[in-house]
């Protein structure tokens, strides 16, 4: 199971989808966030013949025009926390919504992001008006204290939704839950650039806006895009008040709306049977207390299963997996699939599997062609 599967408790959320509290190991690539290029980081290596799972169509396409295969587009792990948590009775009962969040632009630990945080947050509160308003910082830019303090200083309420998770150690189950909490907490979203806290938002029913200096990211990839290709893409979500159904279009589709698969179908996708034969009720969701304390290791809900074999340093070798006794095995040979699903990843984009709405690439086509 590769590492970034379990990246902001994605694996867990899929696992407790088919009624598992941990997630056995999902057999291929699972997609982490939302980008403009193949759904993967960049340089990412694959073994070959693994389902590479994907949010969209758009990044099954971009992947297959690179030269990459074994594409199936399952949604984003975000659209199954919205199935889990009754998305769509929690909107119907039109509970209120106060302030805004801010979801700044941000690094990771090989790209830092270069800009004035001072400068971005007095553009916000300017813009946002006499309204509560909350930061939320990646973890990354949260254990920074300089830029930490910035918005502190600022005189806004800042938190992290906790841990992205690296080599199966310090993954944050509860991190898109508390995000989905804070979402449904605040009427408005915004950011300084198009991202996965946007569109998670839009989907959500928030009012949305993209205003502000994007800033800029250190050595940044110009496959993925930059500030120019969504601005030219998506013009109308770059203002302070984007329009909501324009919005939510949008995100639905970047998100894989008409792609979800049913309980049973991630089970046989993901090659799950041999752990779980029929999808269960879901097991309770993580607990939302918020992280303890500051740092790279603050208390908070984490996932036991993610440390390495007998607490060894991790390394990373793409080629190779770990099997449960803690054996290294080579990642040399696809796990056994359905033909029909084996042929269709092998020789063509992935359709998806379409429950309650489209899977037409032309609906995904007007609005992420590249």
């Amino acid at each position: 199971m590769h590492h970034a599967n379990h990246f902001y408790g994605h694996a867990h959320i899929m696992a407790r989808y088919v009624g598992l509290a941990e997630p056995p190991r999902i057999w291929g690539y699972l997609q982490h966030g939302w980008n403009m290029h193949d759904g993967f980081a960049v340089g990412t290596v694959f073994a070959e013949g693994y389902p590479k799972f994907v949010w969209s169509q758009a990044c099954s396409r971009r992947g297959w025009a690179a030269g990459l295969r074994d594409y199936m587009v399952v949604g984003s792990p975000w659209l199954y926390l919205l199935e889990l948590e009754r998305q769509r009775e929690w909107l119907a009962a039109a509970p209120p919504r106060l302030g805004t969040i801010v979801y700044p632009f941000h690094g990771w630990e090989g790209q830092q992001v270069v800009g004035s945080h001072a400068a971005y947050v007095e553009q916000v509160r300017a813009t946002e008006g006499d309204v509560p308003i909350t930061v939320c910082l990646h973890w990354n830019e949260y254990d920074n204290p300089k830029v930490r303090r910035e918005y502190e200083d600022a005189g806004v309420r800042v938190i992290t939704h906790g841990q992205r998770g690296y080599l199966w150690q310090d993954t944050d189950v509860a991190f898109l839950y508390r995000q989905l909490h804070e979402i449904r907490s605040h009427r408005r979203v915004v950011s300084n650039r198009m991202s996965s806290a946007i569109l998670y938002a839009a989907s959500a029913g928030a009012d949305v806006g993209i205003y502000g200096d994007p800033m800029e990211l250190e050595a940044d990839h110009a496959v993925l895009g930059g500030v120019g290709k969504p601005r030219r893409l998506w013009p109308r979500l770059h203002q302070v008040e984007a329009p909501r159904d324009h919005a939510s279009d949008v995100a639905l589709t970047e998100l894989g709306a008409g792609t979800v698969l049913l309980p049973e179908e991630v089970i046989d996708a993901f090659g799950w049977g041999p752990e779980i034969a029929v999808p269960g009720p879901p097991p309770p969701a993580p607990s939302l207390e918020q992280p303890s304390g500051r740092g790279r290791h603050p208390s908070r809900p984490q996932a036991g299963s993610h440390r390495g074999p007998a607490d060894a340093e991790p390394t990373i070798d793409l080629g190779v997996v770990v099997t449960s006794a803690g054996d290294v095995a080579p990642l040399d040979a696809a796990s056994s699939d359905e033909p029909d699903r084996a042929s269709r990843s092998s020789h063509e984009p992935s359709p998806g599997r379409a429950r309650g709405g489209s899977s037409d690439p032309a609906m995904t086509d007007a609005v992420t062609a590249d």
